[in-house]
């Protein structure tokens, strides 16, 4: 194999993870946004009660598709970032950022939705008080959550200018 065909070779395989990442990174982005101007709003007019019924019912399928996305985006950012990391000065600082942008919102994820805040409302167990603060907690967090991985998304489009740019 000659030199040019293996840098024909890694240069797929660069674009591949660069388009698998931008997509599954969108998608998080996109259901976020909604979450955030679609039912944030919503929820915040139910009781304590029916937020628990929500987040037991229709909530518990919703995240049977987004642990998988989730799972797949931290691979293929860390994937992505592993073949980038080589790159010049700001290229590899881009793909480290964007890399740290979507852990962070996968440590919120994963840590506090997924560990401390879904399951409590998913139990049903809550007073209504309880279940309202856990909710205005979720609500917090789900934020920073949504600001964090549009910091991923923001960096990616950058990325994908720059390479344009540099061509």
């Amino acid at each position: 194999m000659t030199e040019s065909q293996f840098s024909n070779m890694e240069d797929q395989r660069k674009n591949t993870a660069y388009i698998l990442a931008f997509t599954f990174i969108a998608a998080i982005a996109f259901i976020y946004l909604l979450i955030s101007i679609a039912l944030i709003p919503y929820w915040q007019g139910l009781s304590g009660n029916e937020i628990q019924a929500w987040w037991s019912g229709p909530f518990t399928r919703f995240s049977y598709l987004m642990v998988p996305i989730h799972l797949l985006s931290i691979g293929i950012g860390i994937y992505a970032y592993a073949l980038n990391r080589k790159e010049k000065r700001p290229f590899n600082f881009l793909w480290l950022f964007a890399l740290i942008t979507l852990l962070i919102c996968q440590a919120f994820n994963f840590g506090l939705h997924g560990s401390i805040y879904n399951p409590a409302l998913q139990s049903g167990t809550l007073e209504a008080s309880e279940a309202l603060e856990v909710f205005d907690n979720w609500s917090f967090y789900h934020h920073i959550r949504t600001a964090s991985i549009a910091m991923s998304m923001l960096v990616l489009i950058a990325i994908g200018i720059r390479s344009r740019a540099v061509r």
